[in-house]
Formats: structure tokens, C-alpha cells, sequence
């Protein structure tokens, strides 16, 4: 039993996110079968499951989807109840549209309206209720010791003020603060941190600190005191800065704990989430292509017509400028010979940091300014998925050559380059949080924020996210 407990204590997070999945499917199903009661007064629950089996798949598959793809899951073990009813109002309605919409197509008139009837009016009490004496259940759980960690704050004021105020206002985090230390603060600007190994050790020691949080005004400067001490103890290490708060709030992101730098894997898990990813990139890849040769054969011919050259372009990309690049697919969508001209272009480029953007590029053709458009520029990208260069979601890979034009500001204090702790990927939380009209150091920021966060909850929910980007060609060009 405490081996469990400790199992449970660990992940936490995915317990809770897993569970919930699971409870909504309960509530679900129990909401279909008193719907298919009131219709039908005689009929067994057994009769009920075997008669309305594909009725039942159809809805619990568009409403899982649609919470999964919402977060409601992924949050669920520090949200409010409040915003977990907020987030799956927004599901329930667009569920309740997608649902109406295949069962009308495959049953036509014939599907019972009373059933659907009582399904949605019955749905949104039960949910509520079962929700409601669960998160009972959660801070039952929580009084016992899961989804809490002894916590030490380090930081300067003012900026260690507001990290406690924030962390006293939202409980459910599961923040519990045993510790404090303050760091000095320099009115010359010079506000990186400044803490003494020996000091947080003591600490570590005497309070039992499982997770540190750090309230800084920039997230440039060395956490190499603090990295070590993590990764020796297995301690989690979390920042909150101004700068993470409105790169949030312009990508969209709900995280009230600000953005994590570096937390230890532990190896084992690190190895089943690996796999699971894998597993989850060759199916979903493997589909896509075959859904999608229509586009291919498309696309390649209307690029042949236009200009010569390959079908393809190939450039050799990677996460960092220490890592070993690989060679990155997309159809060509700019005159042959446009990549040599890249130099001479530099003195327009509007993006920041290590990348290259231009909205009027005079490399690109007719074609490519459709393709890119809508990124079909992309989909060969779906090839070094399956071979297993790349994965679905991930940090977005960039040319080599740019790292060179790469500011040290830029940088974070080179943490940029942990960027390379998970596969670079075709989609990301720069591409759904506005690509283009993003730098790359928020970019960056957003990519360590999905490294401490991803699953393939939250990869479905990226995923998911990246098709209204898509098409309405939000920051690309």
C-alpha cells in the first residue's frame, strides 16, 4: 500500500487527468442509459448497451475529444471547479453540434428525439453533481498529502510578493509554501538570480522541499546552483516572471504557476512516455498520409507546372546549435536556388532571435504562397514522423544556419538548448499561439512550457487546436 501511495504522490497529475477521462466516460454512459429509459420504459440496461452501442460510441468519442482537446483533463488537478465547468460548457455545446450533425447524416429521421432530448438536458445536472462531490473526494486526497509538495520560494521583491500572493490564492496547485528566501535586488537592472548553494541546501534538508519556485524579473542568467541541487535531490524547479505571464496571456495558455524551466525526469516514466508518443506518431501519421496522397499528387503537380526544380525541399535543421540536425522535408515553395539568397534578405527580416521571416519573401512562388497559406507547405513533414525524426507535436526545428544570427538575450541563459529533451515536431504551442508573429524567444518559453507539460493528452489538445490555425492561416506567411 505506501508503494502505491507513493506511485500515486508522484503522478499525480496524470492519475488525476487519466481518472477524470475515465469518470467522464462513467457519467456519460450512465446519462445515455436513463435517456434510453425514459424512451423506452422497459428496456434493460444490457439491451440498452447492445442496441445503442454505435449511438454511444459516437457520443462518448466527440465528447472526450472535444474536453481532451479543451484541457479540461490535462488541468483538472489545478483548476477550480469553476473553470473545469467553464471548459466543459464549451465542449458539451460544441459536442452537442457535432453529435446532432452525424447521427442526423447516418439515422436521419429516424433517430428518437425524445432519447437525444433527455441525453442533453439530463447530461450537464449529472456532470455537475458527480463533479461536485469528486472534488470532494480531491480535497479529501489533498489533506492527506497527494497533489502536494513542500515548496521553498526564492526570489527578490517586489517579484516575491506577488509569487506568494499568487501562490496562497490558488491552493489547488498544491503549492505549500515551508520555506522562503530572498534575493537581493539591484535597481541597475542586473536582477538575475543570485542565491547561495549552501543556503537552499539547508533548507532542502531541513524542510524536506520537494519543489522550488523562483519569482525573477528576467529569465536570462545561470540556474546553474540550482539546476544541480534539483537534479541531485530530484527536485522540481519552477519560474514565474512577468515576461512567462504575458507570453501566457497572448498565447492563451491557462497556467496559473507560471512557466517550468527544469524539473528531473524520472527515467523510467521518461521511457513510457517516449514509447506511448512513438506508438501514438507512426499510427497517426501513417493515416494521414494515406488520407491525404490526393493533396500530395496535387500539390506536386501544380509545382512542376509552375517553376523547375524538385517537388520536395530539403534543408538540414535541429532544435540547437549543439545537436545533431537532420534533414527537414517541405514542398518547395519558393524558386530554386531561393535558400542561397537568404543572406541577402537579412536586412528585412521581421522576426527576432534565431529565425528568418518576411511576409513579402520575393523567393516564393504563386503556388507556395497558397500551400503556405494554409501550411500545406508542411505535410511532407508527415514522412520524417514515420521514419522518426520528427513527431506530430513538438519544438519547432529551425535551419542551422540561423542559431548563428542568435542574440545572447535570446538565449536564456542557454536553456534555450533543452529544447532538444523531446523530438522536434510539425506542430506546437508556437504554431497554434501565432507562429509567425511570435519570436523565438517566446518561442522558446513555449516550448519548455510544453516539455515539462506533455502527454498525449496534450498533444490531442495542441493537435486539435493546430486545425482552426490552419485554416484561417493565423500568423503564417
Amino acid at each position: 500500500m505506501p508503494s502505491q501511495q507513493a506511485f500515486i504522490r508522484r503522478n499525480w497529475r496524470t492519475v488525476i487527468a487519466l481518472g477524470s477521462l475515465g469518470f467522464d466516460a462513467v457519467v456519460i454512459t450512465v446519462a445515455f442509459l436513463f435517456a434510453v429509459r425514459v424512451e423506452m420504459k422497459g428496456v434493460s440496461f444490457a439491451d440498452a448497451l447492445t442496441d445503442y452501442a454505435w449511438t454511444l460510441a459516437l457520443i462518448l468519442g466527440v465528447f472526450l475529444l472535444f474536453f481532451t482537446s479543451l484541457g479540461v483533463y490535462r488541468t483538472t488537478a489545478q483548476s477550480s471547479f469553476y473553470r473545469q465547468a467553464y471548459l466543459a460548457g464549451k465542449g458539451f455545446v460544441f459536442s452537442i453540434a457535432v453529435i446532432l450533425t452525424g447521427l442526423l447524416l447516418v439515422y436521419g429521421s429516424a433517430i428518437s428525439r425524445l432519447l437525444l432530448l433527455a441525453f442533453f438536458l439530463s447530461y450537464p445536472f449529472l456532470y455537475l453533481s458527480a463533479w461536485y462531490f469528486a472534488r470532494i473526494v480531491l480535497r479529501w486526497l489533498r489533506k492527506r498529502g497527494f497533489g502536494r509538495w513542500n515548496t521553498l520560494a526564492i526570489g527578490s521583491n517586489p517579484y516575491l510578493g506577488s509569487l506568494l500572493r499568487r501562490l496562497e490564492r490558488f491552493p489547488d496547485l498544491g503549492y505549500d509554501v515551508v520555506g522562503v528566501i530572498t534575493t537581493p535586488f539591484s535597481e541597475n537592472g542586473d536582477n538575475n538570480l543570485h542565491v547561495e548553494r549552501i543556503t537552499v541546501e539547508r533548507v532542502v534538508e531541513d524542510k524536506q522541499i520537494e519543489l522550488i519556485t523562483i519569482s525573477t524579473a528576467q529569465l536570462n542568467g545561470s540556474y546553474d546552483v540550482l539546476e544541480s541541487l534539483c537534479k541531485r535531490e530530484r527536485i522540481g524547479m519552477r519560474v514565474i516572471s512577468p515576461e512567462a505571464d504575458f507570453l501566457f496571456s497572448k498565447a492563451g495558455l491557462h497556467d496559473i504557476a507560471g512557466i517550468s524551466i527544469y524539473t528531473p525526469m524520472r527515467h523510467r516514466v521518461d521511457i513510457a512516455k517516449r514509447a506511448i508518443k512513438r506508438a501514438f506518431d507512426i499510427v497517426v501519421s501513417s493515416l494521414c498520409i494515406l488520407a491525404l496522397s490526393p493533396i500530395f499528387i496535387a500539390v506536386a503537380i501544380a509545382t512542376k507546372v509552375e517553376s523547375r526544380g524538385p517537388v520536395f525541399f530539403r534543408q538540414k535543421r535541429s532544435l540547437s546549435d549543439v545537436d545533431e540536425p537532420f534533414d527537414f522535408f517541405k514542398f518547395r515553395s519558393m524558386y530554386q536556388g531561393a535558400d542561397a539568397e537568404k543572406e541577402k534578405l537579412f536586412h528585412h527580416n521581421e522576426a527576432s532571435g534565431a529565425l528568418f521571416k518576411m511576409r513579402d519573401d520575393p523567393r516564393i512562388t504563386k503556388v507556395g504562397k497558397i500551400i503556405r497559406r494554409y501550411s500545406i507547405d508542411e505535410l511532407p513533414q508527415l514522412f520524417n514522423v514515420l521514419i522518426g525524426d520528427m513527431s506530430l507535436v513538438g519544438p519547432r526545428p529551425l535551419p542551422v544556419s540561423d542559431y548563428r544570427r542568435m542574440k545572447e538575450e535570446d538565449s536564456l541563459g542557454g536553456y534555450f538548448r533543452q529544447r532538444t529533451l523531446c523530438k522536434p515536431g510539425m506542430t506546437g504551442l508556437w504554431q497554434i499561439s501565432g507562429r509567425s508573429d511570435i519570436g523565438f524567444r517566446e518561442m522558446v518559453l513555449l516550448d519548455l512550457y510544453y516539455i515539462e507539460n506533455q502527454s498525449i493528452l496534450y498533444d490531442l489538445e495542441i493537435l486539435a487546436q493546430t486545425v482552426p490555425v490552419v485554416l484561417f492561416g493565423k500568423g503564417a506567411y
